[in-house]
């Protein structure tokens, strides 16, 4: 069987193409994990940013409907393992990703994308969330994810309604960082991530573990956290990353990536 996950290193980033053709690269428990042992194997072996798109125009439709359990229990529905810890992964993992949407972005799809650090779609690109369509009640994390970026009152608006939003409107809601033409979407997502790449690597995974902490707590902190997260600021500055940058600024010169 074709593999339904694609990949490609370009220099230090690793683009990921889900490739489910006939299903409209929904995904399903299996590509959901292959997606994340290929983060996960290109950071090992060096990889500074990854950049996830579709293949066939789709970025991606959703969970796979056939997919799902008819009748799920309890157990099933308090947390969907393999969706979850992807994205988790996305949000925390050792790469900062860019979501290149050049097509339609639908339910967990498009939590997908909003679990990326970035995104990047074409004007015409079709975002939507339909549960209630399905009589499905979706997460309590993709919900808060949706209201934090948007709002309250416009999430309610994009899950009580069902109905399709261009990417255009998408953008000026937030949900979107950038809007360029169809035929530019990956080049520019891969700039983009070539550009985090370059960043020193602490302060940027420092950087999006405390926007993460800022989405969920806000800026009030426990003692412990206050102190985890002056150890990550402290950790960050004394880097070599760090010191190379701010020699070469001194120096007007840019500090070279591997």
């Amino acid at each position: 069987m074709p593999s339904r996950l694609r990949t490609e290193h370009q220099g230090n980033v690793l683009v990921i193409s889900l490739s489910n053709l006939s299903r409209a690269n929904a995904v399903d428990d299996a590509l959901l994990l292959s997606l994340r042992e290929a983060i996960t194997a290109a950071a090992a072996h060096g990889a500074r940013a990854a950049v996830l798109t579709g293949a066939g125009g789709v970025f991606c439709a959703g969970y796979d409907l056939n997919a799902l359990p008819p009748d799920p229990d309890r157990s099933w529905l308090r947390g969907h393992g393999e969706l979850e810890a992807t994205l988790r992964l996305l949000r925390e993992g050792p790469l900062p990703t860019v979501a290149a949407m050049t097509g339609a972005a639908v339910g967990a799809g498009l939590e997908i994308a909003l679990s990326c650090d970035l995104r990047v779609a074409h004007a015409e690109v079709v975002m939507q969330m339909p549960p209630v369509k399905l009589g499905i009640v979706y997460t309590l994390e993709g919900i808060w994810r949706l209201a934090t970026l948007c709002g309250a009152a416009r999430a309610r608006e994009l899950l009580l309604l069902a109905e399709p939003i261009s990417a255009e409107t998408g953008h000026k809601l937030g949900l979107v960082s950038r809007i360029v033409p169809a035929d530019k979407v990956l080049d520019t997502a891969c700039e983009l991530a070539r550009k985090v790449a370059m960043q020193p690597r602490p302060a940027v995974q420092g950087t999006r573990r405390l926007i993460e902490h800022l989405l969920r707590s806000g800026p009030v902190l426990s003692e412990d956290q206050a102190e985890e997260l002056l150890a990550l600021r402290l950790e960050s500055w004394q880097s070599p990353e760090a010191h190379a940058a701010r020699q070469s600024l001194r120096q007007r010169k840019r500090p070279e990536r591997s």
